[in-house]
């Protein structure tokens, strides 16, 4: 087997649990001990299957070395995880003095409008589809005025460090209606695009704000976080 090149620490924060799915392109290894400069365990409950984990944090700190680019970090509870990754020393690639690797992750999303005073809350199914990458989903409760985490990671992408690499990120948004919030109406759909550029040494924060379309002529209106980042920092 290669040599490691990256590695993802799972935070638990505070009281409570997080269940959890790691997606590697190549294969993952569960590791105790110390990663990243944080103390990991290993538990009996983790498993780990080629380029797969599966896996609940608690109150302590899981640990993987991954051989190949990471896919994709899903995450039950994004508010009980602090999500950790950084490049492996001694790691070496053929071209690596010519390419970095490109995060794009899904940090946090925001309740910017309802559709009325029926609704209490926004039951929500978020796509993430990277034109000529990876897509992820996310399905989540979002109070009225309320923030969650999402702490999604959907995509590597080497990028040359000479140049940039131009991406769309699509962000569809689904709310599903509740028994509770029946007399709202059916579920309701938006969809917006967001250009972005992958570049190295240049961490960024983007934002896209999706209205949520309804046959009632009141839209909502959520924000999606995304940050962008070089793995190799």
């Amino acid at each position: 087997m290669a040599n490691p090149k990256h590695y993802v620490v799972l935070e638990g924060l505070g009281a409570g649990k997080s269940d959890y799915t790691i997606q590697a392109t190549g294969d993952i290894e569960k590791v105790g001990g110390r990663l990243g400069g944080l103390p990991v365990t290993t538990g009996p409950g983790d498993q780990v299957s080629g380029s797969t984990a599966d896996g609940t944090v608690w109150g302590k700190s899981d640990g993987y070395r991954i051989y190949g680019g990471i896919k994709s970090i899903s995450l039950e509870n994004p508010d009980h995880v602090q999500v950790h990754m950084g490049t492996i020393a001694g790691e070496s690639d053929d071209d690596h003095g010519d390419l970095c690797e490109v995060v794009v992750r899904a940090e946090k999303v925001e309740f910017i409008s309802g559709q009325g005073p029926g609704e209490g809350a926004l039951e929500l199914d978020i796509e993430h589809d990277i034109r000529g990458g990876q897509s992820e989903h996310t399905s989540l409760r979002l109070p009225t005025g309320s923030t969650r985490n999402l702490g999604v990671a959907i995509d590597n992408f080497k990028v040359p460090r000479s140049g940039s690499e131009p991406k769309t990120i699509v962000t569809k948004i689904t709310e599903r209606e509740v028994p509770s919030d029946w007399f709202t109406g059916a579920p309701d759909e938006g969809s917006e695009p967001v250009d972005i550029t992958l570049a190295c040494d240049n961490p960024q924060q983007v934002t896209n704000t999706v209205p949520i379309d309804s046959d009632r002529g009141n839209p909502g209106k959520v924000k999606v976080y995304y940050t962008i980042d070089d793995l190799d920092d």
